[in-house]
C-alpha cells in the first residue's frame, strides 16, 4: 500500500484496476500502452491486490482511476470502450 501511495504522491497517474482473465481488460491493452507514452500509468491486479481494490471498491473491470498529487479526481472510466473516451476524461481533469 505505501508503494502505491508513493507511486500516486506526484504528477498526474492513472491506475488501471485489471485482472489478465478479464476481455475487456485485455482489449483496452494497447490502448493504455500507447497513453503510456504521454501519461504515467500504474497497473493494479485485484486477483494480486484484493485489498487494495476492496478500499477503492472496485466492482467491475476494468476500471481507471485518475490521480492528481495523491488525490482522485475526475470520474472513474468503468469498463472504457475507446481511447477517445479516456482522452476526452484526462482532457476534462486537466
Amino acid at each position: 500500500m505505501e508503494s502505491f501511495n508513493n507511486a500516486i504522491s506526484s504528477g498526474f497517474v492513472i491506475v488501471d484496476f485489471y485482472a489478465p482473465w478479464c476481455g475487456d481488460c485485455v482489449r483496452i491493452e494497447p490502448i493504455l500502452k500507447d497513453l503510456e507514452k504521454e501519461y504515467k500509468i500504474i497497473k493494479i491486479s485485484i486477483d494480486e491486490n484484493e485489498n487494495l481494490s476492496n478500499e477503492y471498491g472496485i466492482k467491475r473491470i476494468p476500471t481507471l482511476i485518475f490521480f492528481k498529487d495523491g488525490k482522485e479526481v475526475g470520474n472513474r472510466l468503468i469498463e472504457p470502450k475507446s481511447k477517445i473516451q479516456i482522452l476526452e476524461e484526462i482532457k476534462n481533469i486537466q
